[in-house]
């Protein structure tokens, strides 16, 4: 199981806490009882959740201890639980079930949604927010690098962590069973001050399972600084020296009539 560092996640936690903005803002229910916040992280998406809904019961729920433990230090009147989203049961019914940036690392997506909108009541909503940024340069230079001689014994299923889908998969699992789904995607460009910017954000994300086959600090650094070249050139400097990252997520709403 993938290792996360809180610490290195928040590093860029404007960028990553947005699209909970941005999703929370389309979810056309009123006053929610009870909310599962489904791979709750560090607790930056149920803050979210809270702000909008004070008066809510908010559950944030993760499979790493580590995003528990940090939730659970910035803020300890929380409802935190420790569990693994694919594996997790339970009799308890959500007005709405919220997931931001979190499926992709589940596999299996036809039960697992099927799974998360179960767990709806009538009237309410799931909604989830998905990376689609797996056609980006930086992606496919993870794993090129990953495939190159010097690495591939090391990185064998390592490509096989993440799952993706388009919109049209989502909505024919959803179409039949809910009243309405709302779907959309939103491309955000990051600023970074340079191009180590780029490794620095995917190293707590979706580079962090290739760092994790590799024992040495000096076969990180070479594995990442390969991966940068790999990328370098589709990511051009700005005037201001600057380097414009593009994340395009992909947004659904499926509300239960």
């Amino acid at each position: 199981m993938v290792t996360w560092n809180p610490d290195l996640y928040l590093k860029y936690q404007d960028e990553r806490t947005q699209p909970s903005y941005d999703l929370v803002s389309r979810i056309n229910l009123a006053e929610p009882a009870d909310i599962i916040d489904i791979g709750c992280g560090p607790g930056n998406s149920t803050r979210v959740l809270r702000e909008r809904w004070p008066q809510a019961k908010i559950t944030g729920l993760d499979r790493s201890p580590e995003m528990i433990a940090r939730a659970q230090a910035d803020f300890p009147q929380g409802n935190w639980l420790l569990a693994d989203a694919a594996t997790w049961e339970t009799a308890t019914r959500y007005d709405l079930v919220f997931s931001n940036a979190t499926l992709q690392w589940i596999p299996n997506h036809e039960a697992l949604v099927d799974k998360l909108f179960s767990l709806v009541r009538s009237g309410g909503a799931l909604a989830v927010q998905v990376p689609a940024n797996n056609g980006s340069p930086l992606y496919q230079a993870v794993r090129d690098v990953a495939a190159r001689t010097e690495w591939r014994g090391l990185m064998v299923g390592c490509a096989e962590l993440m799952t993706y889908h388009d919109a049209g998969y989502y909505y024919d699992l959803l179409s039949a069973q809910a009243g309405r789904v709302d779907l959309w995607q939103t491309t955000y460009y990051h600023v970074m001050g340079d191009h180590q910017g780029l490794i620095d954000w995917y190293a707590s994300t979706g580079l962090r399972p290739y760092l994790e086959r590799l024992v040495s600090g000096a076969d990180r650094q070479a594995f990442q600084q390969q991966v940068l070249a790999a990328c370098r050139e589709q990511y051009p400097v700005q005037k201001d020296g600057r380097i414009l990252f593009p994340f395009r997520r992909l947004f659904f709403i499926a509300y239960r009539d």
